[in-house]
């Protein structure tokens, strides 16, 4: 639909006109048209113009072959010359220059008007105008229909290809596909540095590429490539492979129309996916927190396809040392959702679940089937690992503690599942350990719910501190010595044996422990008080090395 030099040249005013230098360039584009009779008019051009000259005021004034580099630089598509009233002939240096540097020079006869070649230039020029409002104008409706149908993404390439006879893909920001009309040429190789691009369009940048594709033998084609701005940020790519034909001027509106109902259409997913996610998200505190009416709480899941049937546990994960991946707003967005998707990803090869992230932490809500309890634990433990290596590669000084609460049998008692969640890496990260199980705790579950190191103090049994303070005022070691006695059921020889001491030395420590604390080993009460003063104290131990 662009009209070229050629085509004017086929114009009846111009029918005895004669191309005297750049025949190679008559495919020029033509834009404009204007009468220029003094040198500095080249200044004002836009590009896309024929100048038509007599070269009065210019041929004794300027280097022509100059001024014809700058007509070039600037974007002057031909130059027409009018013979026989300023100058005789087209100077040979303008010839010259012209085929060096090519651009079409045209002579016209002294008869001609300029009037007579300018009005059918402009009227065609306006109808093409014309056309191209209208065409744009069509488009434009068609596609907006399909956003206003919500026909998506899917829609859109659809229509798409149907008016450009090629195979559309819309890629995101990473070039992972949106939606595409032909998945054999989803994926695709470039062959060219960024810099050899064809740039069609310098304010949008639209650029040509030549690509080949593994899905047909490496064909080696053409594409149109599209960026998408939200907000003066590439969000995705419109790419138009172009397998059958080659793209024009009327191809190239409908990508402008295109790339707007695209960001559109992102903009309205994005939006929908923002809803969304706040609803879920406020559906899972409400369920971790346990006040709610079950009604109310399953008929808002039911809204959004979940179902909240059957046993469940809560596995916590929080991340360690991740500040400088939080600073701005781009770098915490693209953290956050890289955490999700590889956490989803992962727990997903086990189970479907329903998961909550926030800035350094997420919890997810695991149901659990009819497989054995410990299996659950153990696919659990796996994809924690997993899910820590994938993690470790990309934020290499980040660390994940991870902590699972106990299995519960129904959504009601999901809140102590949680709390007991939050207990386990709370313990996990005062013994450095990366994955802790609840349920595994044993007797330090009991201890894990205190919480503060002051509550836990008060739970040392005197006579275990008076062995603590006489052990560091003595260099001694009796208190490990109890603990060793303790963790053997009581039995002096299998004391003996762990410690590497003699029999009798075991039996003079045990003397010597109940002179100083005064505790009785054989009351049940006492040696159950002293196992808790050990653990507690051992516990405390370890938050003091953090």
């Amino acid at each position: 639909m662009e009209i070229t030099v050629r085509d004017v040249m086929q114009m009846e005013p111009l029918r005895d006109a004669r191309v005297v230098a750049g025949e190679a360039k008559l495919h020029n584009i033509v834009r404009g048209i204007t009468i220029i009779e003094r040198p500095d008019i080249v200044d004002w051009l836009e590009g896309g113009e024929i100048l038509l000259t007599s070269l009065y005021n210019i041929h004794n004034d300027v280097p022509y072959k100059e001024y014809i580099r700058k007509m070039v630089q600037k974007g002057v598509s031909a130059l027409i010359i009018k013979t026989g009233r300023v100058v005789q002939e087209i100077p040979e240096e303008i010839i010259q220059a012209g085929n060096e540097i090519g651009l079409p020079i045209i002579e016209l006869g002294e008869k001609v008007k300029y009037i007579d070649i300018m009005y059918p230039v402009m009227a065609k020029l306006f109808n093409d105008q014309v056309i191209k409002l209208q065409y744009y104008k069509q488009v434009q409706d068609k596609l907006t229909d399909l956003v206003i149908a919500g026909e998506g993404l899917d829609g859109i390439v659809r229509v798409l290809e149907e008016l450009l006879k090629n195979p559309v893909v819309i890629y995101d920001k990473k070039f992972c596909a949106l939606a595409a009309t032909d998945p054999k040429i989803v994926r695709f190789a470039e062959v060219q540095d960024s810099s050899e691009r064809e740039v069609l369009n310098n304010k949008h940048y639209y650029y040509r590429q030549i690509v080949l594709l593994p899905e047909l033998n490496n064909r080696k084609v053409t594409q149109v490539v599209i960026p998408i701005q939200q907000l003066h940020q590439i969000n995705a790519y419109l790419v138009v492979t172009e397998i059958n034909q080659k793209m024009g001027t009327l191809e190239y509106i409908i990508l402008e129309n295109a790339s707007t109902v695209v960001s559109l259409e992102l903009v309205k997913r994005f939006a929908i996916g923002e809803v969304e996610r706040k609803f879920k998200y406020d559906l899972l505190d409400t369920i971790v927190a346990g006040n709610f009416h079950l009604e109310t709480v399953l008929e808002r899941a039911s809204l959004i396809g979940w179902d909240l049937r059957g046993a469940f546990c809560v596995v916590m994960m929080e991340f360690d040392n991740i500040k400088k991946y939080l600073q701005d707003r781009e770098n915490r967005n693209t953290f956050l959702t890289e955490i999700g998707n590889t956490v989803a990803n992962v727990i997903n090869e086990y189970t479907h679940h329903f998961m909550r992230i926030k800035s350094d932490s997420l919890y997810v809500l695991w149901p659990v089937g009819l497989e054995n309890h410990a299996d659950v634990t153990s696919n659990i433990n796996k994809a924690v690992q997993r899910i820590t290596v994938i993690l470790k590669k990309k934020y290499k000084n980040m660390q994940l503690f991870a902590g699972v609460g106990g299995i519960v049998p129904q959504i009601q008692d999901v809140a102590e599942s949680f709390a007991e969640a939050k207990n386990a890496i709370h313990y996990g990260k005062t013994t450095n350990e990366n994955f802790v199980n609840f349920s595994d705790l044993g007797v330090m579950r009991l201890l894990c719910k205190f919480g503060e190191n002051n509550d836990l103090k008060e739970y040392i049994p005197s006579f275990i501190n008076k062995l603590q303070v006489y052990d560091q005022e003595n260099n001694t070691n009796l208190l490990h010595t109890l603990e060793v006695f303790l963790g053997t059921n009581s039995n002096a020889a299998q004391t003996a044996k762990e410690l590497f001491v003699h029999y009798k030395t075991v039996l003079y420590r045990l003397e010597k422990i109940k002179e100083i604390s005064g505790i009785d080993l054989n009351n049940n009460k006492d040696r159950l008080e002293a196992e808790l003063g050990i653990k507690i104290l051992n516990l405390l131990k370890k938050i003091d090395t953090e």
